[in-house]
């Protein structure tokens, strides 16, 4: 019995999950679970950001913030959020929402998820066969 550290690279990942064999439908969702993407949102409120901080804790993941977006002691801050598609997908559904425009970043990116999905995770599928998740 043997095992090993498996980078966090999509062809190597996938080299694996075929190696391992699964369903050919969990592959694909395997892989939504297991990429983890970073996003960088710049320009918030305090507000925007502990309520973007709060929802990816909600889902279980997390986001870097200011640490003056907690008391308002700073008037803008970027915010640094990483989780996987999956997560990525419901930070979306939750923040669309949301007041404080929050709406529209939710839009910025689910798009930025979904071209990262297309391209990366699934590049040639035909559209038809992709699946809801």
């Amino acid at each position: 019995m043997n095992c090993y550290l498996v980078e966090n690279d999509i062809e190597k990942l996938k080299k694996y999950i075929e190696k391992v064999g699964p369903d050919k439908y969990a592959k694909e969702y395997l892989l939504r679970k297991m990429v983890y993407l970073h996003i960088y949102i710049e320009d918030l409120t305090p507000t925007q950001a502990n309520i973007i901080k709060q929802t990816m804790l909600s889902i279980g993941s997390d986001a870097v913030v200011n640490k003056g977006s907690i008391d308002h002691s700073v008037q803008k801050s970027d915010c640094l959020v990483f989780g996987n598609v999956l997560q990525l997908k419901m930070l979306c559904e939750k923040l669309k929402k949301q007041p404080f425009k929050l709406k529209e970043l939710a839009e910025k990116v689910q798009k930025i998820v979904e071209g990262f999905e297309r391209d990366c995770l699934c590049p040639g599928r035909p559209s038809q066969e992709k699946d809801d998740t």
